[in-house]
């Protein structure tokens, strides 16, 4: 059986299932709490994933939609995370679902392919929405045969923050405020070393984590400083295994090295975030949604940076969260235009979003005073012109998982780079049908 029908199979039997068991199903999953539409406005349901203060920020957007006018209602709908992508897709295939949803840029793809997008060119052009006002990086991402499919809300790519009392006591801060690095692979190395030299007994250098997303965002980081680009093409349902192998365990093998030759992190950290946060760690690696963690904790003073460019190209890992339109077989033209004139108003409060610590698509709100007079967050802004997205297939969940496994084998020191990317060979070409 070709992989492209067995996606399309697997979503008409998850449907079937449940449609067949009774509407009960589907209305369980399109029941939420939902706010009192004013009389005479549009409604326009909206589902988002957001928790934490990025649920906060996003009503705030909302509410403020809401007052600019009296034509259209945002109906703010909160979903579980957890459960957010399988309630989606199911709604949408039974016609329940919402006017307008969030998506990540790497589940785009496979929601195109599904079918259950609609284009939003016609009422873009209507709304008046500007693509030139978007960094073009960020925008790619929601374009697929030359339609924009989504419009962007940010980037939220991977860096780095340190602590600048442990950093100032290390003697790792220059006159100037910035960080004594030499942005090399040794120099990075080095810096990390004169860390665990001179830090005092109840500290240590580095808070990773030895499993999962942020040790493969840092691999991914690395891997596209050294030149990777991809693990397999861009083609929404027939890629092709293209992972440079070479470069692929030199970053891994890199990454290793902190572990297990330098000791510069500790195995199996508990929590992080939390080593960070009490000044256990004087550095951190991980996403820009932390720093409206760190600005909030009391008397921690911390400088937020891009990943140094230590293997001479430009990289960084980094995801992005878009507004997408749904397809229905009936739809109400002056609902669908108002989601995208929301959508436009919702990117233009991009300074609101960066609160979470985000980078908004629009330039123009990066280039915005709103903006650049908000702490850390324009020391970090520039990251958003080389971010490297995942590759744009309808396979990116199960190669996630593939390369997470076979990542933590590495960092558990249970295997070498060269075994653990055999291994990835083998089982994404079997993943993707590929001889």
């Amino acid at each position: 059986m070709q992989k492209k029908n067995f996606v399309v199979i697997s979503f008409i039997l998850v449907f079937a299932i449940l449609t067949t068991t009774g509407c009960s199903s589907v209305d369980r999953l399109v029941r939420g709490k939902s706010a009192d539409v004013p009389e005479g406005a549009i409604e326009i349901k909206m589902w988002n994933l957001f928790a934490g203060g990025d649920a906060e920020f996003m009503q705030t957007i909302v509410d403020e939609f809401n007052q600019s006018q009296d034509k259209y209602f945002i109906n703010n709908i909160q979903q579980d995370y957890d459960e957010y992508y399988t309630k989606l897709i199911t709604s949408l295939g039974a016609g329940k679902g919402p006017d307008i949803a969030i998506s990540h840029s790497h589940t785009l793809p496979e929601l195109v392919n599904l079918g259950i997008l609609q284009p939003i060119d016609h009422y873009a052009t209507e709304a008046g929405v500007d693509w030139t006002e978007f960094n073009p990086n960020i925008l790619e991402q929601t374009v697929f045969d030359n339609d924009h499919y989504a419009i962007p809300i940010d980037t939220h790519p991977h860096i780095m923050y340190v602590n600048n009392k442990a950093l100032d006591g290390a003697g790792l801060i220059n006159g100037d405020g910035t960080i004594k690095m030499e942005e090399t692979p040794d120099g990075y190395r080095d810096f990390f070393g004169t860390l665990k030299e001179e830090l005092p007994e109840n500290q240590f250098p580095f808070a990773f984590s030895t499993v999962g997303m942020d040790s493969y965002r840092h691999w991914w980081t690395f891997y596209t400083q050294l030149g990777g680009e991809n693990i397999v093409s861009d083609d929404l349902n027939n890629p092709k295994y293209v992972l440079d192998t070479e470069k692929a365990i030199e970053a891994a093998a890199y990454m290793h090295k902190f572990w297990y030759e330098d000791e510069v992190i500790p195995l199996n950290l508990a929590d992080f975030y939390t080593d960070f946060q009490s000044e256990r760690a004087a550095t951190i690696a991980t996403g820009v949604w932390s720093t409206g963690i760190w600005e909030g904790t009391e008397d921690l003073e911390f400088t937020a940076m891009p990943i140094p460019t230590i293997f001479g190209e430009k990289g960084a890992w980094g995801g992005s969260h878009t507004f997408v339109l749904p397809s229905y077989e009936e739809i109400d033209p002056d609902v669908q235009l108002g989601a995208v004139a929301f959508m436009d108003f919702a990117t233009d409060k991009g300074a609101i979003w960066a609160q979470a610590g985000h980078i908004p698509a629009k330039d123009t709100v990066v280039n915005s005073t709103a903006f650049t007079e908000m702490p850390y967050r324009e020391d970090y802004a520039e990251v958003a012109n080389y971010v490297n997205f995942a590759d744009r297939n309808i396979y990116y969940r199960g190669i996630n998982d593939i390369m997470l496994r076979n990542l933590d084998r590495i960092w558990s020191n249970e295997v070498t780079p060269e075994v653990a990317f055999q291994q990835i060979e083998k089982e994404v070409k079997e993943l993707i049908g590929e001889d």
